[in-house]
């Protein structure tokens, strides 16, 4: 017998594990670049999460900082629509005490003149 005689169907045989050989690392690289596309994006989509977290930490800040804002501007609003409602009291008060002292400069100026016409003297 012949040492390099492998027996019939040696080439059958080697040429059909070639064949699922080249097949299985074919069929592993595809399942690899799959799963390398895969955790691509995976991770696309935890930075796109993170990012969008971030924008809504920043955004919530803002709106925050707006209400801080708007809260202290209602206070100075009321503040000041008290400051006016004060001033409107006392512009009224010192009204009514203006006239009542127009009226007692006209009853003074009256009895004044009333006098001095029964003192003889001109007016």
């Amino acid at each position: 017998m012949d040492p390099t005689d492998l027996g019939p169907g040696t080439a059958t045989w080697l040429g059909g594990t070639g064949t699922v050989l080249l097949g299985g690392f074919l069929w592993l690289r595809k399942f690899l670049s799959k799963d390398a596309t895969d955790r691509a994006m995976d991770n696309a989509d935890i930075g796109t999460v993170r990012r969008l977290n971030e924008l809504l930490d920043s955004e919530r800040e803002a709106r925050k900082l707006a209400e801080a804002r708007a809260d202290q501007f209602a206070k100075e609003r009321n503040d000041l629509a008290a400051t006016v409602g004060r001033m409107e009291g006392k512009i009224e008060a010192l009204t009514s005490q203006v006239a009542s002292l127009t009226e007692r400069v006209t009853l003074q100026s009256d009895e004044i003149a009333r006098l001095r016409t029964k003192l003889g003297g001109t007016s």
